[in-house]
């Protein structure tokens, strides 16, 4: 009797999934504030050193130099941790900028009312 092995394919919907991802976290990535970056490489120091020397950490920490968005996705895509922070890190500085539209709209509609 012979047994028949099934090894899992690469299918193409699983790749359009990666894809999708990818693409969705490089957007969020290119969101960041060069705070953020600072922060982002002082938290994932670490895991920054695969992919550059101690030098470009060390800078990157103290804002001399900043991230690059393939930097920071290639951390994110190879550490969880890190993808929740991006997340999270983006999540308030999207709340941020939406408080100051709020803001301003209604400083607006103030100003429209008085007239």
């Amino acid at each position: 009797m012979s047994m028949v092995m099934t090894s899992k394919v690469n299918s193409p919907v699983e790749g359009e999934k990666k894809n999708k991802l990818v693409f969705s976290l490089s957007k969020i990535v290119e969101s960041l504030s060069k705070e953020a970056r600072e922060e982002f490489a002082e938290e994932f120091s670490e895991d920054l050193k695969e992919f550059l020397s101690k030098t470009a950490v060390y800078k990157a920490i103290n804002g001399r130099i900043h991230l690059s968005n393939d930097t920071i996705l290639a951390v994110v895509l190879t550490n969880p941790k890190a993808k929740k922070w991006v997340m999270q890190k983006a999540r308030e500085e999207a709340e941020n900028v939406l408080r100051a539209i709020e803001a301003l709209s209604q400083e607006e509609d103030g100003g429209r009312r008085n007239k």
